[in-house]
């Protein structure tokens, strides 16, 4: 019953897309840049890297004992309070992880007004701006790359970011890993095959690790796909609070994940503006001893 639902509003939806959604032929990651917007067409994760961005004591880097996270799926901004709650949840957030991210004025605006760097994999043009997943930050990444994967039913892609960041008194990056999962499917072949590339690529890196967003595994058999992946890769599934966080078919589909840290605290808040409600979380780096005390002036 629940995949013969999932089915009848894939094709339901498959309507409305397609009469307004532009699909580019590659993945393509849209990001701020000092004076405009850049796009990059070559930055599949899949590929090697054309080019690399290395840390050094001089790039500004994440404070290793405070990393504020949010993460939300923010339903194109289509709801009427959806720009008032944005600007109150961005306040102090060091990551800002967004599913369903279009790309607005509103949008850039917001993030704009916080000194926020972003970027975003682009699924597919919706009306006159991209939308796909979106993640900003308050320090540039170290790299940045995507995967993109087709929804078998409504052909519009679902897409993922991953990108690095430095940490202070460490030379090992913090990987961010921002997904948007496959919804409408007949069976679970096309999203086990989208969870399994974002593995092989999660699985290289030797360091903290974040990865957070909309699974959509509200099925038994998606939940299984998801957490055999958290397995294998030794993650820690933050926990979730069953009253607030966004649930289809009693499963909750919003999750953050997260290896090398520690969750200082967090929470999820109840929210009309969108039809999913944020995720927040402050983490610490495990292996980092403590700030060194400023010696008193004589």
């Amino acid at each position: 019953m629940r995949d013969s639902l999932a089915t009848t509003l894939g094709l339901l939806l498959f309507g409305a897309l397609a009469s307004c959604a532009i699909i580019p032929s590659n993945l393509q990651l849209v990001s701020s840049s000092a004076d405009a917007i850049k796009i990059t067409r070559n930055a599949d994760c899949t590929q090697p890297p054309v080019a690399t961005h290395p840390a050094s004591q001089t790039t500004a880097a994440l404070n290793p004992h405070h990393i504020a996270l949010l993460d939300w799926n923010v339903y194109k901004g289509q709801r009427a309070n959806w720009q008032q709650d944005f600007h109150t949840l961005l306040q102090g957030q060091d990551l800002i992880l967004l599913q369903e991210a279009l790309l607005s004025d509103t949008l850039q605006s917001s993030l704009d007004k916080h000194h926020l760097l972003w970027t975003l994999n682009q699924a597919f043009t919706y009306g006159d701006h991209e939308t796909g997943v979106l993640t900003a930050s308050r320090v540039s990444p170290l790299s940045s790359c995507g995967l993109r994967s087709t929804e078998p039913l409504i052909r519009t892609p679902k897409t993922a970011l991953v990108q690095t960041y430095r940490i202070a008194g460490t030379t090992n990056p913090l990987l961010v890993a921002n997904i948007h999962a496959i919804n409408f499917s007949l069976g679970i072949e096309a999203y086990a095959k989208q969870i399994s590339s974002l593995q092989t690529i999660l699985a290289r890196h030797d360091g903290p690790l974040i990865l957070a967003g909309d699974f959509n595994d509200w099925s038994d058999a998606r939940a299984a796909v998801v957490q055999a992946m958290v397995t294998h890769l030794h993650l820690v599934a933050l926990p979730t609070q069953p009253d607030n966080t966004t649930q289809v078919f009693g499963h909750t589909i919003d999750h953050i994940y997260y290896h090398g840290l520690e969750a200082q605290t967090h929470h999820a808040l109840a929210v009309s503006s969108s039809d999913h409600n944020p995720l927040l979380v402050v983490f610490r780096v495990m292996t980092i001893p403590p700030l060194p005390v400023p010696s008193a002036k004589l």
